[in-house]
């Protein structure tokens, strides 16, 4: 090969790694240098051009420099239309060159096993004049990470464990300079035993979906391959715009992608997303790789501004009251026009709507009271748009009470009857009325008038609808007499609604034959039993009588004594200083005498007595006739003395076994 050729070969070398970039992908250079310098050992002035594939090569000697200068002239083209090219000017040296002595062609190694830093091969170079230091640097084609060069030694190793690598043969170009000139040569490591990178079969890819595709729904399902048995796979996805990345979901074991659950498109806010997915088994990874997912516009349902609105009315006649809840109606899809109704159910026919305005109205009479229908009830609103589509919300009704019920009586005329034995402030009857209002509409009072005055005097209407008694009217009004008052009630609404009836009172008089009301079960008061009051009373006054005569009797007994009248029955002796002084003509008794003589308490003296003693009491009358002298044997009853008032006397037993009456019946203080 002559230098010429050598030249241009060397050059050629130079740029052929740039060149390959254009292959297969749009046109586009990068890192091209301005210049560089060669060697040549001789001239040559011709033009040389090259072409590999779609690239052209053209060097041209710019002979007007003192250095022979070559421009290359380096053009790209994809068949597409478009020709970027790029300059590079080459010098020429003379006398100078640079020689590898040992790069072979390729060399061979096992990726599973060669693991970082493991020495690849060492590059050696020598230059013609001695030139130092040498330096080496590489290119790869296609472009790895895999391998690196000691730029002072030459030696290339592994940049990183090659089980990485994905490429099956790797062209390391390697070049040396020495600063003025550079040498660039080959080197191809083939490698064995490589990892097989996985890839995904069906994308990229684009879908499309309807903007009302269920929320759940499965939009794409991803299918990947491994040439290495049993190897594990792991999946990645990435959304943009990254703000929408919650409308996916991505199941790594089944590769479904979903459109999350809750979630819905929407046409008029984005139609187009990209998805990325990357597979990988640790070793190597293919992707991102997108999958496009269009939406197609559809047309959407109204639907409410608000979830719930509230109305209240008040119980009415059908169609009488109506109220406009100010439903907002809106439709995605731009103006529209919808109909309004309610879903069945939930007594929905009771009410009507307005299709167009929406006002509410009661379908029926509405009647809350007692509970004949009911005061709260929420209803479905339903929205329906020209294509049949719905959309709905809730209204919560709330039916208020009105008072549309006054008090009603079962009669028009009612009839109680008194008799002599009620008692007053007895409750006698009570005439109720009914209300078919609920509440304080249903609640009441009552009250009472008469135009006979005599009427008021016994009777009265109580608030609670009784009548009462307010006294006997016994002995004040003729039997069969009947008082005649008109009830009215009035509840509590507002406003207020009345009802009156006429009850008649008659007085009768009780028979013996009664006739017997059950009447309900009630607590027993006694002083509300006219009956059991009237015994009690009865047994007060004979009480009062009997207690009277006991005590009349016992006054008696302490101050008169047990006397029965002016006879001698006082055996008590208590009424005889009440008796008027009389000469009574004695009994003498002579008693039997005994064996031995008994002396008693009442024996006051004997006469040996007077003779052996020489007792002399002084008042007594010597003079007497024998007749009212004591016995020689016992004087029996007391002693009489002149100076006693009322002519009695008293004897020492009188004072000594009678103190209680002289306690009793004291003496004059003349006397003591």
């Amino acid at each position: 090969m002559d230098r010429r050729a050598e030249t241009v070969l060397c050059l050629y070398v130079l740029v052929l790694g740039l060149l390959q970039g254009c292959q297969g992908a749009a046109p586009q250079f990068g890192g091209l240098p301005t210049s560089v310098t060669r060697q040549l050992h001789s001239e040559f002035s011709k033009t040389q051009s090259l072409t590999n594939s779609a690239s052209t090569l053209t060097l041209r000697r710019l002979t007007s420099l003192p250095t022979p200068t070559y421009q290359l002239t380096v053009q790209c083209d994809d068949n597409t239309g478009n020709t970027p090219t790029a300059v590079l000017s080459v010098d020429i040296l003379d006398g100078d060159k640079i020689t590898f002595t040992n790069i072979p062609a390729t060399t061979t190694h096992a990726a599973l096993t060669t693991l970082v830093n493991s020495a690849i091969f060492d590059v050696d170079a020598t230059d013609l004049l001695g030139h130092t230091p040498l330096t080496y640097t590489i290119t790869s084609i296609p472009a790895t990470t895999s391998f690196q060069i000691d730029g002072t030694t030459g030696a290339i190793t592994t940049a990183r464990d090659l089980k990485f690598e994905t490429n099956s043969a790797i062209d390391l170009y390697v070049t040396v300079s020495d600063g003025s000139i550079a040498v660039t040569e080959k080197l191809r490591v083939q490698l064995t035993d490589l990892n097989n990178v996985p890839t995904f079969t069906n994308l990229p890819a684009t879908i499309s979906q309807n903007e009302d595709t269920a929320s759940g729904t499965v939009l794409y399902t991803l299918t990947s391959f491994d040439a290495d048995a049993g190897a594990t796979l792991s999946y990645t996805m990435t959304v943009n715009p990254p703000a929408y990345s919650g409308l996916f979901t991505f199941a790594t074991n089944t590769l479904q992608l979903s459109l999350t659950a809750g979630q819905t498109f929407d046409y008029e806010t984005r139609s187009s997303f990209t998805v990325s997915f990357t597979v990988t088994d640790t070793m190597a990874t293919t992707g991102p790789i997108d999958l496009t997912v269009n939406i197609n516009n559809i047309n959407e349902a109204c639907y409410f501004d608000k979830t719930y609105y509230y109305v209240t009315l008040a119980e009415a006649t059908a169609g009488s009251v109506t109220y406009n809840p100010n439903f907002l109606v809106r439709d995605y899809d731009g103006a529209a026009t919808y109909t309004l109704s309610f879903a069945a159910g939930n007594n929905s026919n009771r009410f009507s709507i307005d299709a167009n305005s929406g006002i509410i109205s009661f379908a029926v009479d509405y009647n809350i009271d007692n509970g004949a229908m009911p005061s709260s009830v929420i209803l479905t609103v339903v929205c329906t748009d020209t294509t049949s589509k719905t959309g709905t919300s809730k209204v919560e009704v709330t039916i208020t009470d009105v008072n549309d019920n006054a008090p009603s009586f079962a009669q028009s005329t009612y009839s109680i009857t008194v008799d002599q034995y009620d008692a007053p402030g007895s409750l006698m009857g009570t005439i109720s009325p009914t209300d078919a209002d609920s509440g304080v509409n249903g609640e009441f009072s009552c009250s009472g008038s008469s135009t006979a005055s005599s009427a008021t005097t016994y009777y009265s209407i109580g608030a609670d609808c009784g009548v009462y008694l307010l006294s006997s009217p016994s002995g004040n009004l003729d039997y069969g007499t009947i008082s005649r008052f008109t009830i009215t009630a009035v509840d509590k609404g507002s406003p207020s609604l009345t009802g009156t009836t006429y009850v008649d009172i008659i007085y009768k008089e009780a028979t013996t034959t009664t006739t017997t009301t059950t009447a309900a079960p009630s607590t027993y008061n006694f002083w509300d039993d006219s009956g059991a009051v009237a015994a009690f009373s009865i047994a007060m006054v004979l009480g009062t009588i009997l207690l009277a005569a006991l005590l009349y009797y016992l006054l008696r007994c302490c101050f008169t004594g047990m006397c029965c009248g002016p006879e001698p029955c006082d055996f008590m002796e208590c009424c005889r200083s009440y008796e008027r002084p009389r000469r009574l003509q004695r009994r003498l008794v002579t008693p039997e005498k005994s064996k031995r003589p008994r002396r008693d308490d009442f024996d006051y003296w004997r006469e040996d007595d007077f003779k052996d003693n020489n007792h002399d009491y002084g008042s007594l009358d010597k003079h007497e006739p024998p007749s009212r002298r004591p016995s020689p044997a016992r004087v029996h009853g007391p002693r009489e003395y002149k100076d006693l008032p009322n002519g009695n006397r008293l004897t020492p037993t009188d004072i000594e076994f009678q103190p209680r009456r002289l306690v009793s019946r004291p003496m004059a203080l003349s006397y003591y």
